[in-house]
């Protein structure tokens, strides 16, 4: 019973945009809602991990039925993210969350939350998107409880063959391309520096109230002490107004510690958001790169391949023709497949202009709301 996805909800608990395709999100175009809720310990010693609840609800017709419901770990995530890179061409994959150095597994505990809110996120983002929600990997992750077949199902690298002496360059990235590349790496080291300081000015501010949480304790002691002394030497004197200052310390507290969060809340993980869709929008550039780079190779290998027909000539019927025939065979699926590696280049690079244009509206939108409210925040506490 608690595998059931139950009915629908009424609105997605993620709200995300998504890219603008022609046709692609219209009213006849299939949809897909999933959700992930409640993580919880499987499993005893060294194989002791976290599981996540995954409801679905579609109408896409290739799936088994409407709704459904599994549980996945985080390697299963990291999966269906390769798998997507990989076969998605053009579309900026949504990152899932990194990991941490601390071993988390109480699934109560505020990490594992914080990892439940980004996966939630990586997967309505996947869910929104035009071509990754029609993907059969989403389908098998939503749908494929043998996960000992996930394996068969690895989409390969184009360039695990690619060698580092290659002969020709016969495809290059366009220009604009290349700036556009050049652009967003830029923009990713400039975020980098830019969480690097939010992160030290929110430790900064926490490490301010525990200063001064530490202050109004020895006040206290104080105050007490000197109604012990004043007791016993001075009954009718009047002694430091310890517990004034403590107070007026104290009323200073509030407003640091509401500060540090405000940052940590408003500004900090609005800008680590930013950075990581940055960080996913290099990885489709370097998805975009490997098929550039395995075009070459095709072509490389078909270069070497004419050279060596070449130098055969017309061979008599016998042993020498039919190795010159299988040879000729290699060069004509290779051609194929350099044909079909060109369009996929292509596709990439028309997918990327809807999804740059996507990637600048959400940068500018997050970007300009966290600046809003850490510029409000930062005025409440003045």
């Amino acid at each position: 019973a608690w595998l059931t996805p139950g009915p629908r909800p009424s609105a997605p608990s993620v709200v995300v945009t998504t890219p603008a395709y022609d046709g692609a999100n219209d009213a006849n175009d299939c949809w897909l809602h999933v959700e992930v809720s409640d993580p919880h310990r499987v499993g005893d010693g060294l194989s002791k991990h976290i599981e996540y609840k995954i409801s679905y609800w579609t109408n896409n017709a290739s799936f088994a039925s409407e709704s459904g419901c599994v549980t996945r770990r985080y390697s299963d995530f990291e999966w269906l993210g390769r798998q997507l890179s990989a076969s998605v061409d053009g579309a900026i994959v949504p990152l899932v969350p990194s990991k941490t150095l601390m071993h988390m597994d109480d699934p109560s505990s505020r990490g594992i939350e914080k990892r439940r809110a980004g996966l939630a996120m990586f997967m309505a983002r996947i869910a929104a998107h035009p071509f990754m929600r029609k993907s059969s990997d989403v389908q098998v992750f939503l749908e494929d409880s043998n996960k000992s077949s996930w394996s068969s199902l690895n989409t390969s690298d184009v360039s695990a063959s690619l060698s580092s002496s290659m002969a020709i360059d016969a495809l290059r990235e366009k220009p604009q391309h290349t700036e556009v590349v050049d652009y967003v790496s830029t923009l990713k080291m400039r975020l980098e520096k830019l969480v690097s300081a939010a992160s030290a000015l929110q430790k900064h501010g926490k490490h301010t109230v525990g200063v001064y949480q530490e202050f109004c304790a020895c006040l206290e002691l104080l105050a007490g002490q000197e109604d012990k002394a004043l007791k016993v030497f001075a009954p009718t004197a009047k002694g430091v107004w310890w517990d004034k200052t403590r107070a007026l310390f104290a009323a200073m507290t509030t407003p640091q510690q509401d500060a540090a969060e405000a940052m940590r809340i408003e500004f900090l993980e609005p800008l680590e958001d930013v950075h990581s869709l940055c960080c996913a929008l290099m990885a489709a550039f370097d998805a975009r790169k490997r098929v550039v780079d395995h075009y070459n190779r095709v072509t490389a290998q078909i270069e070497r391949i004419e050279a060596k027909l070449s130098t055969m000539g017309v061979p008599e019927p016998g042993p020498k023709r039919e190795e010159k025939q299988k040879i000729e065979l290699a060069a004509s699926d290779l051609r194929i497949e350099r044909t079909q590696t060109h369009e996929r280049y292509e596709r990439c690079c028309a997918n990327m202009e809807h999804e740059l244009l996507w990637f600048h509206t959400e940068l500018a939108t997050a970007l300009g709301s966290a600046l809003k409210k850490h510029v409000a925040a930062s005025g409440r506490a003045a």
